[in-house]
């Protein structure tokens, strides 16, 4: 099982020159890519693209491509004219509002159009090479994301082992149940006169109501929902969504158990259900 939070670098020197990749992931219902490369690499993004997609399947996840080198700026490099141009509207700009005009080369320089680069697309051996090294994060990513998720694994085992000694501790109280309230509706009935009542309709009637406390069929429900969990925790492919929709399923059983279980103990067993239910809820979110 593997958890979608991941982390993952990798780094190389391709012709002098370092490059570096970082991948960073997060839980999400989908794939929510985050692509940060410079003009040099923007042509590669497609297959960066398609590459991440079926390495990690979904999650939020950002990755990052650095360079430690950066083109430097040169005469033939700068629109003359167009620099010009700021700087005349920066001069307005501060003698309109009475202001000092600080540092005015950084200024003019970082407006759009100001510096050219020469950006060239990638060699094929650049391309591989690149490839080669998203691949290297990918696999520290993957790899991170495997250990959280038997982490995760033995999280959502521990929250299951308690749904199943509460389902467990219901046994007792519910044979408890049954019989406080025959009891109670049989005090009621001695205290009518014998004339009034049909004792084969009051017991059809007394069997109805215990009928409708029953939760037996509730039990077996939430137990085949607990053992199909345990069962896909140890699948080995994605399963995230899977386990989502059986929660879902667990939640409905244990809130039919809680409409039926007029006893306060059994009430108070089944909020702790509630409570662990929750717990799976945000740790299967985490699955991949």
């Amino acid at each position: 099982m593997w958890s979608m939070t991941g982390f993952g670098k990798s780094n190389g020197v391709f012709e002098g020159k370092k490059r570096s990749i970082e991948i960073r992931s997060l839980n999400g219902k989908g794939l929510d890519l985050t692509l940060k490369l410079p003009a040099l690499y923007r042509a590669l993004e497609p297959e960066f693209r398609a590459v991440i997609a079926a390495g990690l399947e979904r999650g939020k996840i950002d990755v990052g491509l650095h360079l430690e080198d950066q083109e430097t700026a040169n005469p033939e490099n700068i629109d003359w004219n167009l620099a010009q141009g700021y700087l005349k509207e920066f001069k307005l700009l501060a003698s309109a509002n009475n202001l000092p005009l600080h540092d005015w080369l950084t200024a003019v320089t970082q407006m759009p159009g100001v510096v050219k680069t020469n950006v060239s697309e990638p060699s094929e051996a650049e391309r591989a090479f690149m490839l080669s090294l998203l691949e290297e994060a990918l696999s520290a990513t993957q790899t991170f994301r495997y250990s959280e998720g038997a982490n995760l694994k033995k999280d959502l085992e521990q929250v299951l082992e308690a749904l199943q000694s509460l389902l467990q501790d219901l046994e007792p109280l519910e044979q408890e149940r049954y019989a406080n309230t025959r009891q109670r509706l049989t005090n009621v009935v001695n205290e009518l006169s014998a004339d009034s009542v049909d004792a084969g309709r009051l017991e059809q009637e007394v069997l109805f109501y215990l009928d409708k406390l029953d939760i037996s069929e509730e039990k077996i429900r939430l137990r085949s929902h607990i053992n199909y969990f345990q069962e896909t925790l140890n699948e080995g492919n994605s399963s995230g969504k899977k386990l989502g929709f059986i929660v879902q399923e667990m939640g409905r059983e244990i809130n039919t158990i809680g409409s039926k279980s007029n006893h306060a103990i059994m009430q108070r067993k089944v909020v702790e259900m509630k409570n662990h239910l929750e717990k799976l809820k945000e740790q299967v979110q985490n699955v991949l």
